[in-house]
Formats: C-alpha cells, structure tokens, sequence
C-alpha cells in the first residue's frame, strides 16, 4: 500500500442512495485507543485487502464488496462491485489526494469510487482483459491524472493514465517476472515502485512501470503474498514462516516477527511506521527497521489486508473479520507502557526473540546483494 499525503479528513454529508453505492458520513475525532478491538462488520464474506485515506480506513473483498469506516463503524459503500455482478475484489489502493480509492479482481473487475462525490465508475476488462487481478496501485490526483497499475494473476501488468479528457489510456501489456501471478505492486513515487511474485521475485521500476529491474530475493524459497515500497532503498515484503523481508537498496535482510511463524500476508508501510497481518488473527507493528512488535487481536481468523491509518489502524481477513485500533492524535494507539505490556513478543533485527541467541531454528540464513555493490 501507498503512504498517503496527509490533509484535513474530509467531511461528508448523507446523501440519496445511488445505485450499487451507499453514502456515509466520516468523522475526524481521534482518541487514545490502546487495544486492538473486534469491530461489527457489514459483512459475512471475506475482506482481501484495506488502504488508509485520510477519510479513515476502506476494504474491499468478497461479492464485490467495499466497506468504509465511517463515525458510527463501518458501512458498506459499494455492494456487487462496479459491474454489478458481485465478482470477488482482491486488492484496493488510494489516490495521493485522498479523494478516491481504486479496486480491483476477478473476470478483470475495476472500479473507482470517488469519497468526495460518492460515485462509483466502472472500469472493468480494459483492452478486453478479463483475468483475476490480484492487486492495484495508484498515484496522482482523483479524476485529473491518476496512473493506475493493475497486475494480475498470469504475471501481467497493466498500465493506465488519466487523460484530459477524462478517459483512461492504457500501455502495452507486460509481464515484470515472466508470468508468476504477481499479488503484490505498490509505487512510493508516480513512477517508481515495486512487484513481489509467488516465485520468490521483487522486481523494481523508475520508469513507471516499461522496464523491470529484479531486485531478489533468491535464498527466499517461499511464497510471497504482499509488498510495501517506501523508496529504492526501503521496501518489506511479507512472507510465509513469520517472515518479513527488509530491502535497504543493496540486500535483503529477512526478520521473523512471528513466533508461531504464522504466514505473514499483508504489509503496509505509511513513512517509518508499519503494520502487517496473517494467519491466527495475529498483527504485527514496525518499532524500527529491524524491529516488529507482535500482538495477538481478540480473533483466529486468516488476516489478508492491513491499513496503517491517521485515525485507525485496521486489519481485515476471512468472515469480514474487522479488527482495528483507534489511534491518538499523534497517530500512536500505544504508550510506551501500553505497548510493553500488550506486545506478545518483540524480534530483535536478527530474527531472534528477546535476549535468546540465534539458532537455525529461529534465523533465516543468506541474503542477497546487488551485482554491482
């Protein structure tokens, strides 16, 4: 997910129900919440993914469903997704303004609905592509010039930019890691971002997306279900065996911030902080580059989305399971205090737990390092 630009939340007033939308009022007010909740979900089905804006945390999952939270819990904004046919959505993204959030996946489903005005688009097979897409990425402004990334799951990467015309004009059709299903993109610039594929690649581009350098990991030898890209030389990927993967612009360092080593499946990265997600409804918090605090939330379930936020922290998985964690003004739910005595454990930047020394049963060994270092 992309750390956002942060601005006044915006405030909406109810307005008449549009087809395939409901509106809903956000509010601003934050407090000193310390403990992660089970919130009262909208929905029975599966929650896949969840993005930040600055109008509080969105998710987007099963029968095309996208669910917001707003000042009284959450809503659903769009139901049936944006063609109406309820088509699983599988990952959702923000635009730098805020002012939209674009969703994606199965039969080629796009959508696009607008927070300001409440308007859901429908974008869905552009240049007749009606594969699953498994993840989405977004920068600019809402309506005046989006660049839109879509992947999907043969490996393919489709480009979009908004045109002034409104229209939408789409690049050629690439394929970043030769053809693994890619469920991970996320840009930290217009132009530069990172891809992670279920064949142990991370692929890196500066020029918005024409050109692929692969940037790892080749000692992995695991699935990869989600990527955050902070810079060229800051980027996580999330992992199997409790394991989140640190780039620094030259190797990968791997940290297991699980002690269950619990499948990690969601990261996301907002500046320094950071929240992941996974399996036994277990979340896990960026202290440092090398350092994650695990909390274990009031429920089991599979956690396949999380979303660092300015109001809430959430995490979101199978059930429509919602999870989340109302945060304070300077955007930490926790105190010093409160974090100790919460934290499940706390992972040392070699993977080990506390003050106990490395073994082979708790470091991932190898690194690797760029050909020119």
């Amino acid at each position: 997910m992309t750390a956002q630009t942060r601005r006044d939340v915006l405030r909406l007033a109810t307005a008449t129900t549009a087809a395939g939308t409901l509106p809903i009022g956000f509010a601003a007010g934050q407090s000193n919440g310390t403990d992660w909740t089970v919130a009262e979900s909208p929905t029975s089905k599966a929650l896949n993914d969840a993005v930040g804006t600055p109008s509080g945390p969105f998710a987007a999952g099963a029968d095309g469903n996208v669910v917001a939270r707003c000042d009284d819990g959450w809503h659903f904004v769009v139901r049936y997704g944006p063609q109406a046919r309820s088509r699983r959505l599988t990952g959702i993204d923000v635009t730098d303004d805020g002012a939209a959030v674009w969703f994606v996946g199965g039969s080629g489903v796009i959508g696009e609905y607008n927070i300001e005005t409440r308007t859901l688009t429908n974008y869905s097979a552009p240049m007749g592509m009606t594969s699953t897409w498994e993840d989405c990425a977004v920068r600019g402004t809402a309506g005046e010039n989006e660049r839109v990334y879509f992947v999907n799951g043969s490996g393919e990467l489709l480009v979009g930019t908004r045109q002034d015309s409104g229209a939408m004009q789409y690049e050629d059709v690439i394929k970043p890691g030769g053809g693994s299903t890619i469920p991970g993109i996320d840009f930290h610039a217009r132009t530069a971002g990172h891809v992670c594929s279920t064949s142990q690649f991370v692929g890196e581009t500066t020029d918005g997306g024409a050109s692929w350098e692969q940037v790892g990991i080749d000692f992995a030898g695991g699935a990869f279900y989600d990527i955050a890209s902070q810079g060229l030389r800051d980027a996580n990927v999330a992992g199997g065996a409790g394991i989140v993967y640190r780039y620094d612009g030259f190797r990968w360092t791997p940290h297991v911030i699980d002690d269950g080593r619990r499948a990690i499946r969601a990261v996301d990265r907002a500046g320094d902080a950071g929240l992941a997600a996974g399996d036994g409804g277990a979340v896990y918090e960026r202290r440092s580059a090398g350092q994650w605090d695990q909390f274990q939330t009031p429920v089991e379930s599979t956690l396949r989305g999380a979303a660092k936020g300015d109001s809430y922290d959430v995490a979101v998985g199978d059930g429509g399971t919602i999870v989340e964690r109302q945060l304070d003004a300077t955007g930490d739910g926790t105190d010093e205090t409160t974090a100790a005595a919460n934290a499940v454990e706390t992972f040392s930047t070699d993977g080990t737990v506390g003050a106990e020394p490395p073994s082979v049963d708790t470091v991932v060994q190898g690194e690797w390092t760029r050909a020119d270092e």
